[in-house]
């Protein structure tokens, strides 16, 4: 059975339309290779040898997003997406080793683009003004992901929220197609009417029983001591007061 099988088999088994939120998890491993460039840690031994291996990471992830039934065109924005995003992360490493990056960035390379920063926010806006459906909801991941995680592009000097804008648009989009989150555990819940289910747990009873027995006989007991000991209690405690004292 192929990726694209498996995956629809799920869905249809689950009721979670296919390939929800996959395009984004087909690009994982290029986010991570960002996530390391942004913490200034170690990604290769030279500029050279990141590019290529980046762009293995993209051929791959390109041919695994196609093969999980993406379309061409939606694909390729994706890629777009992360590109920039790494790109920009790139520019602003402190590493040597990138210091010619500016000259010949991987978006001109793949893309033939050097306005990465612009056609981004481009893209995306034309992207919150098409029609709902769940395709859009996991391009639209995409580039919400590449903004929480830190892209700027345009608003690189400073913006008057208008990343964060875009942000609440897209997450709006993206939970209007999908829905409500599935809670992991909804059992936790009380019952629309606010009553916690009933359980007629037998031991619960025959504990209870015993423990109320338990505590009568320790005041019948008492009782008994008083009655027995009479004045002579009072006597008796003083008497053992002194002692201790």
């Amino acid at each position: 059975m192929t990726q694209r099988a498996e995956v629809e088999a799920s869905a249809s088994e689950s009721g979670v339309p296919a390939r929800s939120g996959r395009l984004a998890l087909s690009l994982q491993e290029i986010f991570t290779v960002i996530a390391r460039i942004r913490a200034d840690r170690q990604v290769a031994e030279d500029a050279d040898s990141f590019r290529e291996h980046v762009k293995r990471l993209l051929s791959r992830a390109d041919s695994e997003a196609r093969g999980l039934g993406y379309d061409d065109g939606d694909v390729r924005l994706a890629l777009y997406a992360v590109v920039a995003f790494l790109d920009e992360s790139v520019l602003n490493s402190p590493r040597q080793m990138f210091s010619d990056w500016p000259g010949r960035p991987l978006q001109e390379e793949v893309f033939g683009d050097h306005m990465a920063g612009e056609t981004f926010y481009r893209y995306l806006d034309d992207l919150l003004g098409r029609q709902d459906s769940h395709a859009l909801a996991d391009l639209l991941e995409v580039f919400q992901l590449c903004l929480v995680l830190g892209f700027r592009g345009r608003y690189g000097g400073g913006d008057s929220g208008e990343r964060s804008r875009r942000i609440r648009a897209a997450r709006e989009k993206i939970d209007r197609v999908r829905g409500p989150i599935r809670e992991m555990a909804p059992a936790w819940r009380l019952p629309e009417d606010g009553e916690a289910p009933r359980h007629s747990d037998p031991w619960v009873r025959r504990l209870a029983v015993g423990a109320l027995g338990t505590v009568a006989l320790a005041i019948v007991v008492l009782i008994t001591f008083r009655l027995i000991l009479g004045p002579g209690a009072r006597e008796i405690l003083e008497l053992s007061v002194g002692i201790t004292g």
